[in-house]
């Protein structure tokens, strides 16, 4: 596996791959324009071509763009719903300037109406975004949930049905995020509670559609489905379970994107870098 983590862009986006070496990174994570607004983020020319350029002359081997907040592609309200799809669409765009790997998305929540309502719209809104962006080698990664609010993909059931309602589209994967797994009930503290999930995901979706891994400790306790991201070693999961993770063959030559609070409170740092580096090497 190779560590990376989610980095600011700000002040040009390619600064995101200077902030990502700074810290140890060989992936990074970025958002295409701010979290919390629709506006599609389209890149001058030459700053796209700066950032590529940055990635060339850098140890990063994998980028990848996350979607904003605001996206539901099982929402019944019809003007959100073309909203969500439209920045879906632009996410990969957006990626296919910068010459990022992938995209990965929250799905969204049915919000009361029930799972099977949830994923005709989902399917729908994924069809849509593969056609618009036929011809891209940019992947489509569906991020699983901690399970709170009617969210969908919450077990890798449902991550399957999502896949599957879609065509099975070869572009679609899988973002597995450790914290939300956690808070879903998987018993990531062990190697053995992770060959246990591991082995659920091969069954319901195929491990080969997993593109990369969100590398976060929990706040709140197994089970909890509350969505709460730790440092690496200072959470629930702690640093045996992630040393299973780093460590683990069916994980190997991966992206491991780090999404949490840094031992600052600035986001991933150098020091949660360092403590998968140490954890992976079998450092105590």
């Amino acid at each position: 596996m190779y560590i990376g983590a989610h980095v600011n862009s700000s002040g040009g986006v390619w600064k995101a791959v200077g902030n990502g070496v700074d810290i140890g990174c060989e992936a990074i994570q970025i958002f295409a324009g701010s979290p919390r607004t629709w506006a599609p983020t389209v890149y001058k020319d030459k700053d796209a071509e700066r950032f590529r350029e940055a990635c060339e002359d850098s140890p990063i081997r994998f980028v990848v763009i996350h979607t904003i907040f605001l996206i539901n592609l099982a929402s019944a309200r019809e003007d959100f719903y073309e909203k969500s799809v439209t920045s879906l669409v632009g996410a990969v765009a957006a990626a296919e300037q910068l010459g990022a790997d992938a995209i990965v998305t929250h799905v969204g929540s049915h919000q009361g109406a029930g799972f099977a309502a949830g994923l005709e719209r989902v399917r729908a809104a994924l069809l849509r975004a593969l056609a618009e962006s036929e011809g891209s080698d940019v992947r489509l990664l569906l991020e699983n949930t901690a399970g709170a609010g009617g969210t969908m993909g919450v077990d890798f059931d449902e991550l399957g049905a999502l896949i599957a309602a879609a065509g099975a589209h070869p572009r679609l994967g899988l973002c597995l995020d450790t914290a939300h797994l956690f808070e879903a009930g998987f018993d990531l503290r062990t190697a053995t509670g992770l060959d246990e999930a591991l082995g659920r995901l091969d069954a319901a979706c195929g491990l080969d559609r997993l593109g990369m891994l969100h590398l976060n400790d929990s706040k709140t306790p197994i089970g909890s489905n509350r969505d709460r991201h730790e440092n690496i070693g200072e959470g629930e999961i702690g640093a045996e379970g992630f040393r299973a993770i780093v460590t683990s063959p069916a994980l190997a030559g991966l992206p491991g994107i780090l999404e949490v609070p840094g031992f600052d409170g600035e986001g991933p740092d150098a020091l949660n870098v360092q403590r998968l580096r140490d954890l992976a090497a079998g450092a105590a």
